[in-house]
């Protein structure tokens, strides 16, 4: 199906106001659907840490997109389909409009329509989430997380997917990249403090930016193995930041996401360059969150650039002072 398509969708149903405090812990329940799948990424990974079973998320739109149909049928709905479920924890995540209304009621409905439809939007506001942060843009999407779900590869495919056993070689063409990943994840649990951290910081700096919030476990080891060291100790604390502001800002919270920059930039065991990040990505999330209060988002740009006047970033962080001031 075309971007657009899964990206209105998503508007349309509101997934800004997310239910549940966070994606990787808390509310989910380990509940399977009709074919075997978990409903949510939350409890594959509750369950993958007992099974030992890597992760595969599929999203689609079934009914929306032909080839999210296709897939469901050939894949999902085929009698040999446990044959993947057997190696993996699979997470089916539809966002068609069936699925959607699945989550409305009609005024007279009774008490156990409204709970089910309720928990119906509590699995799809979640599986929202999950979608933006995996950077879903069209449908239907496949993606390989280890078992602690820290992201692996999107699965692209450019063959028809006909049936289970096309689905397991699509997911076994990306093993050499699964079992680098879960090799660096062994070493952070293995070995000195001092080798453990610098694990840690490896699996942070392989992984792209873009699905780091996805090693939250792993960036909080690094804040505790970082002891004294504040170059690293730095690093991992405004990763954390990171992580949890890019949750609250995709839920819709962004006050929330702000001041965690915020409270972060006050820690005095940050060091200057990382002071100075997180003062600028407090005013930069408060300026793409439409804000009209251009007093604080100059404030915290003017704090960026006291923290370290004389890094090469305060001179690109005045030059977007200088565009919101006029200068």
């Amino acid at each position: 199906m075309k971007k657009s398509a899964f990206l209105n969708f998503c508007f349309l149903l509101g997934f800004v106001s997310l239910l549940c405090g966070g994606l990787l812990v808390g509310c989910a329940r380990p509940s399977l659907d009709e074919y075997g799948c978990f409903q949510t990424l939350d409890a594959a990974i509750t369950a993958s840490k007992k099974s030992g079973h890597n992760i595969v998320v599929i999203a689609t739109m079934e009914g929306d997109d032909a080839q999210s149909s296709d897939f469901m049928d050939s894949v999902v709905r085929a009698d040999d389909f446990s044959a993947v479920k057997a190696d993996y924890s699979l997470v089916l995540m539809d966002f068609s409009r069936k699925s959607f209304d699945a989550t409305q009621t009609s005024e007279d409905a009774d008490k156990t329509a409204v709970k089910a439809a309720a928990e119906k939007e509590r699995i799809m506001q979640e599986n929202a989430l999950s979608a933006k942060l995996l950077n879903v843009s069209l449908t239907p999407s496949f993606y390989l997380l280890t078992k602690e779900g820290c992201f692996v590869s999107e699965l692209d495919f450019i063959d028809d997917i006909n049936s289970p056993a096309d689905f397991i070689k699509l997911i076994e063409s990306q093993s050499e990249k699964l079992e680098r990943v879960n090799a660096l994840i062994q070493n952070t649990r293995t070995g000195s403090s001092q080798e453990r951290l610098l694990a840690v910081n490896e699996l942070y700096d392989s992984t792209d930016p873009v699905y780091r919030p996805f090693l939250t476990d792993f960036i909080e080891k690094g804040i505790k193995l970082a002891g004294q060291d504040a170059a690293l100790k730095s690093k991992f604390l405004i990763a954390l930041t990171d992580a949890r502001s890019t949750k609250d800002f995709l839920s819709g919270n962004t006050a929330e996401a702000v001041q965690g920059y915020v409270k972060l930039a006050d820690n005095k065991k940050l060091t200057p360059q990382y002071r100075q990040q997180a003062w600028y990505m407090a005013g930069y999330l408060l300026a793409m969150s439409d804000s009209s209060q251009y007093d604080l988002i100059i404030q915290y740009f003017q704090k960026a650039i006291q923290a370290a006047p004389e890094s090469n970033d305060a001179v690109s962080i005045q030059r977007a002072l200088n565009e919101i001031t006029g200068n």
